[in-house]
Protein backbone atom coordinates (compact mmCIF):
# COMPACT_ATOMS: atom_id res chain seq x y z
CA UNK A 1 0.00 0.00 0.00
CA UNK A 2 1.86 3.23 -1.08
CA UNK A 3 1.33 5.48 2.07
CA UNK A 4 1.01 9.14 1.45
CA UNK A 5 4.30 10.79 3.72
CA UNK A 6 4.68 14.43 4.92
CA UNK A 7 6.53 17.09 2.75
CA UNK A 8 8.19 18.66 5.74
CA UNK A 9 10.19 15.69 6.08
CA UNK A 10 12.51 16.71 3.93
CA UNK A 11 13.06 19.84 6.08
CA UNK A 12 13.57 16.90 8.85
CA UNK A 13 16.15 15.53 7.20
CA UNK A 14 18.39 18.54 7.02
CA UNK A 15 17.78 19.59 10.58
CA UNK A 16 18.96 16.29 11.76
CA UNK A 17 22.41 16.66 9.04
CA UNK A 18 22.48 20.06 10.66
CA UNK A 19 22.50 18.96 14.19
CA UNK A 20 24.99 16.57 14.16
CA UNK A 21 27.29 18.35 11.68
CA UNK A 22 27.19 21.11 14.82
CA UNK A 23 28.39 19.09 17.06
CA UNK A 24 31.09 18.30 14.82
CA UNK A 25 32.21 21.52 14.46
CA UNK A 26 31.58 22.60 18.20
CA UNK A 27 35.02 21.74 18.67
CA UNK A 28 36.77 24.15 16.09
CA UNK A 29 34.18 27.09 17.86
CA UNK A 30 34.98 26.40 21.13
CA UNK A 31 31.59 25.59 22.30
CA UNK A 32 31.22 23.02 24.91
CA UNK A 33 29.27 19.77 24.26
CA UNK A 34 27.21 18.06 26.26
CA UNK A 35 26.43 14.05 26.00
CA UNK A 36 22.76 14.18 28.02
CA UNK A 37 20.45 12.16 28.49
CA UNK A 38 16.41 11.81 27.54
CA UNK A 39 15.21 13.19 30.37
CA UNK A 40 17.71 16.14 30.96
CA UNK A 41 17.13 20.19 31.32
CA UNK A 42 18.55 20.93 28.18
CA UNK A 43 17.13 24.51 28.55
CA UNK A 44 19.96 25.44 31.09
CA UNK A 45 22.46 24.13 28.91
CA UNK A 46 21.20 25.77 26.00
CA UNK A 47 20.63 29.20 27.92
CA UNK A 48 24.96 28.55 28.95
CA UNK A 49 25.87 28.03 25.41
CA UNK A 50 26.52 24.53 25.80
CA UNK A 51 25.35 22.34 22.71
CA UNK A 52 23.12 19.14 23.84
CA UNK A 53 23.71 15.94 22.26
CA UNK A 54 21.32 12.74 23.40
CA UNK A 55 23.30 9.38 22.71
CA UNK A 56 19.81 7.98 23.28
CA UNK A 57 18.72 9.65 19.76
CA UNK A 58 22.02 8.36 18.33
CA UNK A 59 20.78 5.41 19.29
CA UNK A 60 17.31 5.59 17.16
CA UNK A 61 19.30 6.84 14.50
CA UNK A 62 21.78 3.88 14.70
CA UNK A 63 18.33 1.25 14.32
CA UNK A 64 16.70 3.42 12.03
CA UNK A 65 19.89 2.82 9.44
CA UNK A 66 20.38 -0.94 10.46
CA UNK A 67 24.04 -0.91 12.11
CA UNK A 68 23.06 -1.35 15.56
CA UNK A 69 24.15 -5.22 15.22
CA UNK A 70 27.58 -4.49 14.65
CA UNK A 71 28.20 -2.01 17.34
CA UNK A 72 26.38 -3.62 19.48
CA UNK A 73 28.63 -6.77 19.43
CA UNK A 74 31.52 -4.64 19.64
CA UNK A 75 30.37 -4.10 23.16
CA UNK A 76 29.04 -7.29 23.81
CA UNK A 77 32.83 -8.78 22.62
CA UNK A 78 33.98 -6.22 25.37
CA UNK A 79 32.08 -7.74 28.19
CA UNK A 80 28.76 -5.97 28.13
CA UNK A 81 25.45 -8.70 28.03
CA UNK A 82 23.12 -8.85 25.34
CA UNK A 83 20.58 -8.29 27.95
CA UNK A 84 21.46 -4.66 28.43
CA UNK A 85 19.67 -1.92 26.96
CA UNK A 86 20.56 -1.78 22.94
CA UNK A 87 21.23 2.25 22.99
CA UNK A 88 23.72 1.59 25.77
CA UNK A 89 25.51 -1.35 23.62
CA UNK A 90 25.07 0.61 20.40
CA UNK A 91 26.76 3.73 22.22
CA UNK A 92 29.23 1.56 23.69
CA UNK A 93 30.12 -0.10 20.78
CA UNK A 94 30.66 2.93 18.66
CA UNK A 95 32.57 4.60 21.51
CA UNK A 96 34.87 1.61 21.85
CA UNK A 97 35.24 1.08 18.00
CA UNK A 98 35.01 5.03 16.77
CA UNK A 99 32.29 3.66 14.17
CA UNK A 100 28.95 4.79 13.39
CA UNK A 101 26.49 6.18 10.55
CA UNK A 102 27.37 9.47 10.99
CA UNK A 103 29.92 8.94 7.31
CA UNK A 104 31.55 6.32 9.04
CA UNK A 105 31.73 8.27 12.71
CA UNK A 106 30.46 8.13 16.48
CA UNK A 107 29.40 10.86 18.25
CA UNK A 108 31.91 13.70 18.81
CA UNK A 109 33.61 13.53 22.09
CA UNK A 110 31.96 15.69 24.26
CA UNK A 111 33.29 17.70 26.99
CA UNK A 112 30.81 17.00 29.83
CA UNK A 113 28.00 14.82 30.57
CA UNK A 114 24.49 14.91 32.25
CA UNK A 115 22.54 12.21 33.63
CA UNK A 116 19.19 12.03 35.26
CA UNK A 117 17.73 9.07 36.33
CA UNK A 118 13.79 10.83 36.03
CA UNK A 119 13.66 7.57 32.69
CA UNK A 120 15.77 4.83 34.10
CA UNK A 121 18.33 3.68 36.06
CA UNK A 122 20.30 2.18 33.23
CA UNK A 123 21.40 5.53 31.91
CA UNK A 124 23.33 6.04 35.33
CA UNK A 125 26.05 3.09 34.93
CA UNK A 126 26.24 4.14 31.04
CA UNK A 127 27.37 7.53 31.24
CA UNK A 128 29.19 6.36 34.41
CA UNK A 129 30.88 3.67 32.05
CA UNK A 130 31.29 6.45 29.49
CA UNK A 131 32.95 9.02 31.90
CA UNK A 132 35.37 6.59 32.81
CA UNK A 133 36.31 5.54 29.14
CA UNK A 134 36.33 9.12 28.03
CA UNK A 135 37.72 10.69 31.30
CA UNK A 136 34.66 13.15 31.00
CA UNK A 137 33.75 14.95 33.98
CA UNK A 138 30.19 13.65 35.13
CA UNK A 139 27.06 15.03 36.74
CA UNK A 140 24.05 12.66 37.56
CA UNK A 141 20.97 14.79 38.99
CA UNK A 142 18.45 12.55 40.89
CA UNK A 143 15.08 13.55 40.10
CA UNK A 144 12.59 11.42 42.95
CA UNK A 145 9.75 9.11 41.40
CA UNK A 146 6.33 10.73 41.50
CA UNK A 147 3.89 8.29 42.36
CA UNK A 148 0.63 10.26 41.60
CA UNK A 149 2.66 11.62 38.60
CA UNK A 150 0.41 14.91 39.63
CA UNK A 151 1.55 16.32 42.66
CA UNK A 152 4.91 17.13 42.91
CA UNK A 153 5.58 17.67 46.67
CA UNK A 154 6.98 20.97 47.95
CA UNK A 155 9.93 18.82 49.38
CA UNK A 156 10.34 17.11 46.04
CA UNK A 157 10.74 20.15 44.33
CA UNK A 158 13.25 21.61 46.78
CA UNK A 159 15.09 18.62 46.59
CA UNK A 160 15.15 18.99 42.54
CA UNK A 161 16.03 22.45 42.65
CA UNK A 162 18.42 22.31 44.43
CA UNK A 163 20.03 19.30 41.83
CA UNK A 164 19.58 21.52 38.98
CA UNK A 165 21.37 24.84 40.64
CA UNK A 166 23.94 22.44 41.58
CA UNK A 167 24.27 21.21 38.02
CA UNK A 168 24.65 24.82 36.53
CA UNK A 169 27.36 25.01 39.30
CA UNK A 170 28.70 21.77 37.69
CA UNK A 171 28.40 23.20 33.99
CA UNK A 172 30.04 26.70 35.22
CA UNK A 173 32.96 25.18 36.68
CA UNK A 174 34.15 22.93 33.75
CA UNK A 175 33.01 25.58 30.95
CA UNK A 176 33.76 28.87 32.05
CA UNK A 177 30.00 29.28 30.95
CA UNK A 178 27.37 31.41 33.22
CA UNK A 179 23.82 31.29 33.44
CA UNK A 180 22.05 34.21 32.65
CA UNK A 181 18.19 34.21 33.73
CA UNK A 182 17.38 36.84 31.00
CA UNK A 183 18.58 34.01 28.31
CA UNK A 184 17.17 31.28 30.42
CA UNK A 185 13.56 32.91 30.34
CA UNK A 186 14.01 33.68 26.18
CA UNK A 187 15.00 29.75 25.78
CA UNK A 188 12.20 28.43 28.19
CA UNK A 189 9.62 30.56 25.96
CA UNK A 190 11.03 28.97 23.06
CA UNK A 191 10.30 25.77 24.65
CA UNK A 192 7.04 26.88 25.68
CA UNK A 193 5.92 27.69 22.08
CA UNK A 194 7.16 24.52 20.60
CA UNK A 195 5.20 22.51 22.83
CA UNK A 196 2.24 24.40 22.02
CA UNK A 197 2.85 23.81 18.77
CA UNK A 198 3.43 20.15 19.36
CA UNK A 199 0.21 19.87 21.10
CA UNK A 200 -1.49 21.51 18.55
CA UNK A 201 -0.30 18.92 15.47
CA UNK A 202 -1.03 15.87 17.76
CA UNK A 203 -4.74 17.76 17.92
CA UNK A 204 -4.97 17.80 14.29
CA UNK A 205 -4.40 13.66 14.03
CA UNK A 206 -8.22 13.64 16.23
CA UNK A 207 -9.63 14.75 12.35
CA UNK A 208 -11.10 11.78 10.66
CA UNK A 209 -9.40 10.40 8.79
CA UNK A 210 -6.49 11.54 10.49
CA UNK A 211 -3.80 13.49 8.54
CA UNK A 212 -0.64 11.88 10.07
CA UNK A 213 0.24 8.24 11.25
CA UNK A 214 3.25 7.12 13.10
CA UNK A 215 5.59 6.40 10.71
CA UNK A 216 5.87 10.31 10.09
CA UNK A 217 4.90 11.12 14.45
CA UNK A 218 8.45 9.35 15.64
CA UNK A 219 10.38 10.94 13.06
CA UNK A 220 9.03 14.29 13.50
CA UNK A 221 9.51 14.26 17.22
CA UNK A 222 13.00 14.97 16.17
CA UNK A 223 13.04 18.66 17.09
CA UNK A 224 11.06 18.34 20.07
CA UNK A 225 13.81 15.90 22.12
CA UNK A 226 17.08 17.68 20.14
CA UNK A 227 16.16 21.37 19.41
CA UNK A 228 13.81 22.12 22.37
CA UNK A 229 14.47 25.41 23.38
CA UNK A 230 15.82 27.00 19.72
CA UNK A 231 14.30 28.79 17.12
CA UNK A 232 14.89 26.31 14.25
CA UNK A 233 12.43 23.74 16.14
CA UNK A 234 9.86 26.53 16.50
CA UNK A 235 10.34 27.26 12.74
CA UNK A 236 9.87 23.12 11.89
CA UNK A 237 6.61 22.72 14.16
CA UNK A 238 4.96 25.62 12.55
CA UNK A 239 5.55 23.91 9.04
CA UNK A 240 4.12 20.79 10.46
CA UNK A 241 1.22 22.09 11.83
CA UNK A 242 0.87 24.12 8.66
CA UNK A 243 1.32 20.85 6.16
CA UNK A 244 -1.18 19.16 8.65
CA UNK A 245 -4.00 21.54 8.55
CA UNK A 246 -3.59 21.37 5.36
CA UNK A 247 -4.35 18.18 5.32
CA UNK A 248 -7.38 17.85 7.47
CA UNK A 249 -8.98 20.95 5.13
CA UNK A 250 -8.57 18.91 1.96
CA UNK A 251 -9.92 15.05 3.70
CA UNK A 252 -6.21 13.80 3.12
CA UNK A 253 -4.40 11.28 5.12
CA UNK A 254 -1.93 8.69 4.98
CA UNK A 255 -3.86 5.86 4.82
CA UNK A 256 -6.91 5.56 2.59
CA UNK A 257 -10.17 5.06 4.10
CA UNK A 258 -8.50 3.60 7.42
CA UNK A 259 -11.14 1.49 8.92
CA UNK A 260 -9.46 1.44 12.34
CA UNK A 261 -7.96 4.01 14.53
CA UNK A 262 -5.08 2.61 17.16
CA UNK A 263 -3.11 4.00 19.46
CA UNK A 264 0.68 2.75 19.95
CA UNK A 265 2.72 2.33 23.32
CA UNK A 266 6.27 2.45 23.77
CA UNK A 267 9.40 3.66 22.10
CA UNK A 268 9.31 2.69 18.16
CA UNK A 269 10.92 -0.36 16.84
CA UNK A 270 13.12 1.74 14.44
CA UNK A 271 14.46 -0.81 12.44
CA UNK A 272 11.04 -2.12 11.09
CA UNK A 273 8.70 0.50 10.52
CA UNK A 274 7.63 -2.07 7.67
CA UNK A 275 5.34 -3.30 10.55
CA UNK A 276 3.55 -0.30 10.69
CA UNK A 277 2.78 -0.28 7.22
CA UNK A 278 1.37 -3.53 7.67
CA UNK A 279 -1.03 -2.31 9.81
CA UNK A 280 -1.64 0.37 7.39
CA UNK A 281 -3.01 -2.67 4.38
CA UNK A 282 -4.88 -4.23 7.32
CA UNK A 283 -7.04 -0.72 7.67
CA UNK A 284 -5.30 0.82 10.87
CA UNK A 285 -3.86 3.64 11.40
CA UNK A 286 -2.04 5.06 14.60
CA UNK A 287 -3.26 8.62 15.71
CA UNK A 288 -1.55 8.66 18.78
CA UNK A 289 1.51 7.18 20.84
CA UNK A 290 2.04 7.56 24.13
CA UNK A 291 5.88 7.96 23.23
CA UNK A 292 5.14 11.11 21.53
CA UNK A 293 2.90 12.56 23.43
CA UNK A 294 5.13 12.71 26.28
CA UNK A 295 7.34 15.32 24.73
CA UNK A 296 3.94 17.71 24.82
CA UNK A 297 4.84 18.04 28.51
CA UNK A 298 7.59 20.83 28.57
CA UNK A 299 5.03 23.97 29.16
CA UNK A 300 6.70 26.70 31.76
CA UNK A 301 4.74 29.43 33.43
CA UNK A 302 5.25 33.06 32.47
CA UNK A 303 5.63 35.66 35.00
CA UNK A 304 7.01 35.86 38.18
CA UNK A 305 7.70 32.42 38.72
CA UNK A 306 11.55 31.22 39.38
CA UNK A 307 12.40 29.20 36.51
CA UNK A 308 14.31 26.60 38.17
CA UNK A 309 11.22 25.67 40.15
CA UNK A 310 9.48 25.40 36.75
CA UNK A 311 12.33 22.96 35.34
CA UNK A 312 12.04 20.96 38.74
CA UNK A 313 8.39 20.60 37.96
CA UNK A 314 8.35 19.50 34.41
CA UNK A 315 11.68 17.25 34.58
CA UNK A 316 9.53 15.31 38.01
CA UNK A 317 6.29 14.52 36.02
CA UNK A 318 7.76 13.02 32.91
CA UNK A 319 5.94 9.91 31.62
CA UNK A 320 8.59 7.69 33.15
CA UNK A 321 9.14 9.02 36.54
CA UNK A 322 5.08 8.68 37.15
CA UNK A 323 3.23 5.69 38.44
CA UNK A 324 0.92 3.40 36.51
CA UNK A 325 -2.31 5.01 37.81
CA UNK A 326 -1.24 8.08 36.04
CA UNK A 327 0.28 6.91 33.05
CA UNK A 328 -3.57 4.70 32.77
CA UNK A 329 -5.44 7.88 33.06
CA UNK A 330 -2.95 9.65 30.39
CA UNK A 331 -3.58 6.98 28.10
CA UNK A 332 -7.48 6.23 28.88
CA UNK A 333 -7.23 10.45 27.95
CA UNK A 334 -5.80 9.85 24.78
CA UNK A 335 -8.39 7.19 24.13
CA UNK A 336 -11.36 8.90 24.56
CA UNK A 337 -10.07 11.87 22.33
CA UNK A 338 -8.65 10.73 19.56
CA UNK A 339 -11.31 7.94 19.35
CA UNK A 340 -9.26 4.96 19.80
CA UNK A 341 -10.45 1.29 18.80
CA UNK A 342 -7.77 -0.49 20.08
CA UNK A 343 -3.79 -0.47 21.25
CA UNK A 344 -0.66 -2.04 20.44
CA UNK A 345 1.85 -2.37 23.02
CA UNK A 346 5.05 -3.41 22.34
CA UNK A 347 6.79 -4.72 25.01
CA UNK A 348 10.66 -3.42 24.49
CA UNK A 349 13.38 -5.95 25.74
CA UNK A 350 15.59 -3.02 25.94
CA UNK A 351 13.56 -0.41 27.75
CA UNK A 352 12.35 -2.15 31.11
CA UNK A 353 11.37 0.72 32.75
CA UNK A 354 8.48 1.76 29.42
CA UNK A 355 7.56 -2.17 29.72
CA UNK A 356 6.75 -2.83 33.20
CA UNK A 357 3.36 -2.91 34.00
CA UNK A 358 1.98 -2.68 30.31
CA UNK A 359 0.38 -6.28 31.38
CA UNK A 360 -1.64 -4.80 33.88
CA UNK A 361 -2.36 -1.23 31.50
CA UNK A 362 -3.46 -3.72 28.75
CA UNK A 363 -6.10 -5.34 31.23
CA UNK A 364 -7.26 -2.37 32.23
CA UNK A 365 -8.11 -1.14 28.67
CA UNK A 366 -9.82 -4.19 27.95
CA UNK A 367 -11.82 -4.36 31.07
CA UNK A 368 -12.65 -0.65 31.91
CA UNK A 369 -12.66 0.65 28.75
CA UNK A 370 -13.67 -2.27 26.38
CA UNK A 371 -11.21 -1.95 23.28
CA UNK A 372 -9.01 -4.62 22.22
CA UNK A 373 -5.31 -5.31 22.65
CA UNK A 374 -2.40 -6.53 21.45
CA UNK A 375 1.13 -7.11 22.98
CA UNK A 376 3.85 -7.62 20.39
CA UNK A 377 7.76 -8.55 21.51
CA UNK A 378 10.59 -6.39 19.89
CA UNK A 379 13.31 -4.19 20.37
CA UNK A 380 13.69 -0.37 19.72
CA UNK A 381 17.09 -0.96 18.09
CA UNK A 382 18.49 -4.78 17.85
CA UNK A 383 16.72 -6.68 15.29
CA UNK A 384 18.20 -9.98 16.94
CA UNK A 385 14.75 -9.66 19.56
CA UNK A 386 12.39 -9.42 17.11
CA UNK A 387 10.56 -12.02 15.30
CA UNK A 388 8.24 -10.82 12.20
CA UNK A 389 6.33 -13.93 11.91
CA UNK A 390 5.33 -14.63 15.21
CA UNK A 391 4.70 -10.58 15.25
CA UNK A 392 2.39 -10.44 12.27
CA UNK A 393 0.41 -13.08 13.40
CA UNK A 394 -0.38 -11.36 16.66
CA UNK A 395 -1.86 -8.82 14.98
CA UNK A 396 -3.63 -10.37 12.22
CA UNK A 397 -5.38 -11.88 15.48
CA UNK A 398 -6.11 -8.78 16.57
CA UNK A 399 -7.33 -7.18 13.77
CA UNK A 400 -9.83 -10.20 13.54
CA UNK A 401 -11.21 -8.96 17.03
CA UNK A 402 -11.36 -5.43 15.34
CA UNK A 403 -13.24 -6.72 13.00
CA UNK A 404 -15.53 -8.54 15.22
CA UNK A 405 -16.43 -5.77 17.48
CA UNK A 406 -16.49 -3.75 14.06
CA UNK A 407 -19.34 -6.02 12.71
CA UNK A 408 -20.98 -5.88 16.26
CA UNK A 409 -21.63 -2.48 16.07
CA UNK A 410 -23.17 -2.44 12.60
CA UNK A 411 -25.55 -5.42 13.95
CA UNK A 412 -26.66 -3.65 16.74
CA UNK A 413 -26.98 -0.44 14.58
CA UNK A 414 -29.38 -2.38 11.86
Amino acid sequence: MKVSRLKTGQDLKRLIAGHYASAFRARYLRRPVAWVTSGAPVELLRAMGVLPVYPENYGALCGARRVAVELCEEAEAAGYRRDLCSYARLNIGSMLSGRGPLRGRGLPKPDLLIAVNNICHVVVKWWEVTARHLGCPLYVLDVPFVPSGREVTAHQLAYVREGLEEMVEFVARHTGRRLREGRLRRVLALSTEATLLWRRIQDRRMADPSPASALDMFTSMFPMVTLRGTRACVSYLQRLDQELAERVAAGAGPVPKARYRLLWDNIAIWFAFGLVRYVHQRGGVFVAETYTHAWGEYLYEAGDGHPMEDLARQYSRILLNVGLEERFRRMAEAIRRYRVDGVVFHSCRSCKTYSLGQLVLARRVREELGLPTVVIEADMADPRNYAEGPTRTRLDAFFEILEGRLDSVKGRGS
